[in-house]
């Protein structure tokens, strides 16, 4: 019986297209049962079919450390820089009054929880 097929990856890496290869991504994460590292490499072939490359242990180790030359940019990344540009989902205000030559300035802040503020108005 072969458990480490099955598998949910901990980080999606994108690489870069080859001249034989397409929409290349190498999936990587732990087997939940025997806890070993497992890679999946999916690659299309530009005339069409599509190629699953799986390993386990340490063909998996070996795996990417081949192909870790070749990453444009990992799922992880992506989401990451998504709650670091702009406020994202929930958010409140924050009114902040600053005296700037002798007028007082009012100033409307957009927050959310993952620390990130926008400026909305002033007054």
């Amino acid at each position: 019986m072969r458990h480490c097929c099955d598998f949910r990856a901990d980080d999606i890496y994108f690489l870069k297209e080859t001249s034989l290869y397409t929409m290349r991504k190498l999936s990587v994460g732990f087997c939940p049962i025997c806890s070993k590292p497992v890679a999946e490499l999916v690659r299309m072939r530009f005339d069409g079919p599509i190629e699953r490359l799986r390993a386990s242990g340490i063909e998996a180790h070996e795996m990417m450390i081949k192909y870790k030359d070749e990453i444009n940019y990992s799922l992880r990344e992506c989401n990451f820089m998504k709650f670091k540009s702009k406020p994202y989902g929930w958010k409140y205000g924050v009114n902040k009054s600053v005296k700037s030559k002798g007028k007082e300035v009012i100033k409307q802040f957009a927050y959310d929880f993952y620390g990130n503020k926008e400026l909305i108005k002033t007054f």
